[in-house]
This record gives structure tokens, sequence and C-alpha cells, in this order.
């Protein structure tokens, strides 16, 4: 089927189940799949809070190589979730940005700030505040002391009073952080 913008827009106004997901990814995906892709990525941004959230969707949705796609825009996606006033869509942005590579030279402080806002932040989603820790560790890796920043960061969190997924996600990054010290 040829995804045009019409198509797509009225595809993903609705409810969305798995076998729509696999379908358009099987559309989008690959160079043939391109000009789709691109249509797709442009609904990232509607204005209609659920086709921005069904793209993001079907975008986490991607296998490894055609995730490669976005790299380039990542930026844009960085930006899209620092300012989405959906956490739904905020979330799906975050696991596609976890997909991608942090290179040092492209360090962005105003996204590491907000990750670590995120994952300190009580009002903040279990999953993002997740997403964001581990996030923070991609753009930290690189950097001993912004390293030695996140490891303090997390051993303030007290695990007694973190919801599992949080509290996991903690431990597994200190392991991480405790390693790499050595």
């Amino acid at each position: 089927m040829n995804y045009t913008l019409t198509i797509l827009r009225q595809r993903l106004s609705g409810k969305i189940h798995e076998n729509d997901i696999l379908e358009i990814c099987h559309a989008t995906q690959g160079t043939d799949g391109n000009a789709a892709k691109l249509t797709l990525y442009r609904l990232l941004f509607d204005n209609n809070k659920r086709i921005a959230e069904n793209a993001a969707w079907i975008f986490t949705h991607f296998d490894l190589h055609n995730n490669e796609w976005l790299y380039d825009k990542q930026n844009e996606l960085i930006n899209e979730t620092l300012h989405t006033a959906s956490n739904t869509k905020r979330r799906l942005l975050l696991t596609l940005l976890l997909r991608q590579p942090f290179p040092p030279e492209n360090l962005r402080t105003d996204f590491l700030d907000f990750c670590f806002s995120q994952m300190l932040s009580p009002q903040t989603a279990i999953s993002i505040k997740s997403l964001c820790m581990k996030l923070t560790y991609e753009q930290c890796k690189h950097f001993p002391e912004l390293r030695t920043e996140l490891r303090t960061t997390l051993e303030m969190m007290e695990p007694d009073f973190l919801p599992a997924g949080v509290r996991t996600s903690r431990k597994n990054l200190l392991k991480i952080l405790q390693k790499e010290s050595n």
C-alpha cells in the first residue's frame, strides 16, 4: 500500500493494533519505504495527540537496522521530548532515543539536565523516570566527572522509597558504574 500523508493520518487517528503496526512497519522499513518513513516521521509532530503518539509507537517497533534512519534526527527527537505535553509520547520518544548512540561530541546539556531532573522528580511517571536514568548514563559514560555526578545522584536516591522499576534501573546502573570505576 502507498502510505500518503492522508492515508497515514487516517490510519493513525484511531486505535491501532498489532496488525496495523506490523503492516505499517513493513511498508515503511527498508530503503523502498523511505518516503513512507518520512511521512510517518512528520506525523510524530502532528497536532493531533493520538496521531503523534501512534506514529511514535510504530517507530518503537522498527528493527535496529531501520531505527538507524532516526539517528540524524536525534536533535529533533530531543526537542520534541523536551516540549511535548503528552507523557505517552515522551515515553515513546525516550524509548527511541535510548536506541541511539550518544557520541561525546554531541552532548546536549539541556537534555542531560532534563534527564537528571526527571529521574529525581517525584511527579515523573515510573517508566519515564527509568528511561531518563538510562539515558543519563548513556550521555555521561564518556565523561568521568559526569559519571561521578550520576553515581552520586543514584546513591542519594533512597531505594526503599523507589518503585520497583526505578529501583532496578538504579541498581543496574550502579553496578555498571562500579565496574567502570575499577
